[in-house]
């Protein structure tokens, strides 16, 4: 089943791609995602959180070098869905209350729909493997920052170098 790529998500997807190259990045992004998901009490969020909680993990287990069975495009995919979540001046800004989350569900689902095969064998080898916890994360040092057009960082998720 194909769904229609969700409204601006194609330059999400990008800047996941790019982020595969950066480790401590990825880091921040899985840290901001993890204290956005935790913190909201957007029931649209709530409706998706589990996907969200999945997306999480995995990019965890990668990140630690666990769990690499997935393809590039895949995990680049799964990390621009996480990031679109964290920005919060998306297709509908996360501060329109009750609106701002709706984008977000959206973009997730349509990640999930899409990588259902490699979820589905993520999922089976983190259920197989009780002894291997998801790997914690460190507090990064600083959040994700939202760069000018002018001044980009090497290491931020969203930083878009096209």
């Amino acid at each position: 089943m194909s769904q229609k790529v969700p409204s601006g998500f194609s330059a999400y997807l990008r800047r996941g791609a790019q982020l595969l190259s950066n480790p401590n990045g990825l880091k921040r992004l899985v840290v901001q995602a993890a204290k956005k998901l935790n913190g909201s009490g957007s029931e649209k969020i709530k409706a998706v959180g589990e996907q969200l909680g999945l997306l999480i993990d995995l990019l965890k287990a990668y990140i630690a070098g666990d769990y690499r069975d997935i393809s590039t495009q895949a995990i680049a995919s799964v990390a621009g869905a996480v990031i679109y979540f964290v920005v919060p001046l998306d297709g509908v800004p996360d501060f329109l209350f009750g609106w701002g989350f709706i984008d977000d569900a959206a973009v997730i689902s349509y990640v999930i729909a899409q990588l259902s095969t490699e979820l589905e064998s993520f999922k089976q080898w983190r259920d197989a493997s009780p002894n291997t916890p998801t790997p914690a994360i460190e507090q990064p040092s600083a959040a994700i920052q939202l760069p000018s057009e002018t001044q980009q960082q090497d290491n931020d998720p969203k930083s878009d170098n096209d």
